[in-house]
């Protein structure tokens, strides 16, 4: 620790103080917690007076009136930024803090998201916003333009009171079909699948109360709250719910890569550390070269991103078949059975699609990039940040499919690294 200044702060509070309704000294130690510091304990007093208070010998007091001291030990600088954010909750107790010598501590954390950064040293600016009263119709034409996965709901204020998603289009709105496939179809084909929204507001579908994290919040504890939720991406807001930023897997992982300086390239390697291979899941559904292309856009519908792998008969990838490709390479009838079988919430009948009279082979497109297995998860997260894509196959030496590595997969692993 050559070079830290470590400092320590003592708060000194009564065991009965409150802070909206709960024990102050609890909300303190989770304030600190949520806040990224480094460690806090409340003690408890045997007895003690001060300016306003004269407290009875512990044996004597009741319960809820004894002296607590909350002790908290961390870096000048992580003190410095945190302090203030705590303030109000102090109202006239009595806080000291001082510089102390550390014998042997370990006070960072250790891992990709060790470093002191907070989510406002990463974010990426606050998307666009609509709110709650405009027209379904006009908020889904602002998150096709921008591509949005997730629109913030604000108030006239800017506070952040609600959030439109796919899936909540999907959900409540009955529109599944993805913004690049909406942009691909004729105004004849569109028409019937946005009339439904035409009168409905953004309040009728949007998601209430949605998850945040504050701005001044560490990386590490965001990630909590998006790994808790299934958050891909998470709105950030200030401590008066002003929204201010976004946060996603892309912008945790690049926060990952660059702390990898050049500097400790060495520790790293030395460290062995983990690999693609012992965090990828498993295969994801491939279809072969020769089968049915009914087959295989009927696996292309189970897939969450609407695109299945073709491989050969040695299991090697080959290519792809996306719902945005085969509907380009569709007309007539059957442009029509597969766009309403993308639409449709249950599973269309094999017999209900087109291309159960010849094979597959004529879809498929180039294969996305792959990953080695022994490549690692540092260098895989850069990887898929230059790809610009949320997943990628994991190939042998031999390009034969054995896995798939995501983002959201990447940035668990990750975090289970930070202690």
């Amino acid at each position: 620790m050559a070079g830290d200044q470590i400092q320590r702060v003592r708060i000194y509070l009564q065991s009965n103080d409150r802070w909206e309704n709960r024990t102050l000294y609890q909300a303190l130690l989770d304030e600190l917690q949520r806040s990224g510091a480094t460690g806090a304990t409340a003690l408890s007093g045997l007895a003690g007076f001060g300016p306003r208070r004269r407290l009875r010998p512990l044996a004597n007091a009741a319960a809820d009136q004894v002296p607590v001291v909350i002790e908290w030990i961390d870096h000048s600088e992580r003190i410095e930024r945190l302090l203030p954010l705590i303030d109000a909750m102090l109202d006239d107790a009595l806080v000291t803090r001082e510089d102390v010598q550390v014998h042997r501590a370990v006070l960072r954390a250790r891992g990709p998201f060790a470093a002191d950064r907070t989510v406002g040293d990463v974010m990426r600016p606050a998307p666009p916003t609509v709110s709650a009263e405009q027209p379904l119709s006009a908020a889904l034409a602002v998150m096709t333009s921008q591509q949005l996965g997730a629109l913030p709901i604000v108030d006239d204020a800017g506070n952040l009171i609600g959030l439109l998603t796919t899936r909540d289009l999907a959900w409540r709105a009955g529109l599944r079909l993805d913004f690049a496939t909406l942009d691909l179809l004729t105004p004849g084909e569109r028409d019937p699948i946005l009339t439904p929204l035409i009168g409905r507001v953004v309040r009728d579908v949007m998601s209430s109360d949605p998850r945040s994290v504050l701005v001044d919040t560490t990386i590490a504890e965001a990630l909590v709250t998006m790994i808790e939720w299934g958050y891909s991406h998470v709105p950030v807001v200030d401590r008066s719910e002003r929204l201010v930023g976004a946060l996603g897997a892309a912008e945790v992982l690049q926060a990952a890569v660059e702390q990898v300086s050049a500097a400790n390239q060495a520790v790293r390697d030395a460290e062995q550390p983990a690999t693609v291979r012992l965090v990828m899941g498993a295969a994801p559904i491939s279809v072969a070269l020769g089968q049915p292309l009914a087959l295989a856009l009927a696996a292309l519908l189970a897939d969450r991103e609407h695109r299945v792998l073709v491989v050969d008969a040695d299991g090697k990838l080959i290519g792809q078949i996306s719902a945005h490709h085969a509907l380009s390479n569709l007309s007539g009838d059957e442009r029509a059975r597969l766009l309403a079988a993308l639409q449709r919430e249950e599973p269309t009948p094999l017999a209900g699609l087109p291309g159960s009279d010849r094979p597959l082979d004529h879809m498929v497109e180039a294969p996305p990039p792959g990953l080695a297995p022994e490549l690692p998860i540092l260098d895989a997260a850069r990887r898929l940040l230059e790809l610009g894509v949320e997943r990628a196959p994991v190939l042998s030496t031999e390009q034969r499919l054995l896995g798939i590595i995501t983002r959201g997969g990447l940035v668990r692993a990750l975090m289970q690294q930070s202690e």
